[in-house]
C-alpha cells in the first residue's frame, strides 16, 4: 500500500499540476490532502475544482478556514486577503465542510496500526509540530491520540522522525511532515509531497517497517511568481516562492 500525501498547495496551480503528474508515475494507491488549498496565489478556484474532480480526501487547513471567515465578513482591507475574496461562493461552501482530521486503521498480521492526518496538530490547525519538538512531548501526542503514525503539514518543512514510546513495549511512533506543494519554506523552491509505504510486515514494533519518501518536483516557479506580481496580491508572496521561505 502506497499513499501520497500532499499539503499546503496555497493556490499554486503550476506546482499542483506538476505534482499530480509525478504522482501518476509513482504506482500510488491513494492520495490525501492535508489542507491549505488557498491563500498566497491567484488560482484558488482551479485548485479546489481539481481536488473535488479528483475526489481527493482533504482536511481543513487554517487558510481554508480563514477564507470562509473572510468571505462571510467581506470587510477586510488587507491586500493579502484578496487571495480569499476571489474564491467562488460554491467553492467556499466546499471549504466550509472539510473535516478537521482523517484517521485510518490498518490491519497487519493481526496488529492494528493507526494513521492520523492533521493540518497543524491534533489539537489545532494553527499549531506547529516542528522537527525539533522534545521527544517526550511528541510521544505524549501519540499516546493521547492513540495513533502510531501522525502526518501533518502547516510548517511547510518536510521531515520524518521516529520516536520511541520509552516503555517496555518498544513501540515506535512515526512523525511525518509532508512539506508543501505550493509554498515550500525550507530554502528549496521545488514542490514537495510525501509517499508512505506499508506492506504486510509493517508494524509499530519494527522501527523501519514503514517507509517514508519525500519527492521534490520541479515546476515553473517564475510563472507562479509573476502571476502574483501581475495581480493585486503583495509582491512579497512572489519573493517567498522564489526563495522558498
Amino acid at each position: 500500500m502506497r499513499i501520497a500525501v500532499i499539503s499546503d498547495i496555497h493556490a499554486n496551480f503550476p506546482a499542483f499540476e506538476e505534482v499530480m503528474k509525478d504522482i501518476e508515475k509513482q504506482n500510488i494507491d491513494a492520495i490525501y490532502c492535508l489542507g491549505d488549498l488557498v491563500g498566497y496565489n491567484v488560482w484558488p478556484n482551479a485548485i479546489i475544482t481539481e481536488i473535488k474532480k479528483r475526489r481527493i480526501p482533504t482536511i481543513a487547513g487554517n487558510h481554508d478556514v480563514k477564507a470562509v471567515k473572510i468571505q462571510d465578513q467581506r470587510n477586510s482591507n488587507d491586500p493579502a486577503d484578496l487571495a480569499y475574496l476571489m474564491i467562488k461562493k460554491d467553492l467556499v461552501t466546499y471549504l466550509s465542510t472539510l473535516p478537521a482530521f482523517i484517521r485510518l486503521e490498518f490491519k497487519f498480521s493481526n496488529e492494528t496500526v493507526v494513521l492520523l492526518m492533521v493540518h497543524g496538530s491534533p489539537y489545532s490547525n494553527t499549531e506547529y509540530l516542528l522537527e525539533d519538538k522534545p521527544e517526550k512531548d511528541y510521544a505524549a501526542i501519540f499516546t493521547d491520540t492513540a495513533a502510531d503514525i501522525l502526518i501533518c503539514g502547516h510548517s511547510h518543512k518536510p521531515y520524518h522522525r521516529i520516536i520511541s514510546d520509552g516503555g517496555a513495549s518498544k513501540r515506535y511512533f512515526h512523525a511525518i511532515n509532508a512539506g508543501s506543494v505550493g509554498k515550500p519554506k525550507d530554502g528549496k523552491p521545488q514542490a514537495c509531497y510525501a509517499i508512505v509505504t506499508f506492506d504486510k510486515c509493517s508494524s509499530a514494533f519494527k522501527k523501519d517497517s514503514i517507509k517514508v519518501e519525500f519527492v521534490r518536483v520541479d515546476y515553473d516557479v517564475e510563472k507562479a511568481a509573476q502571476a502574483i506580481e501581475h495581480s493585486d496580491l503583495p509582491d512579497e508572496f512572489a519573493d517567498m516562492l522564489r526563495k522558498a521561505y
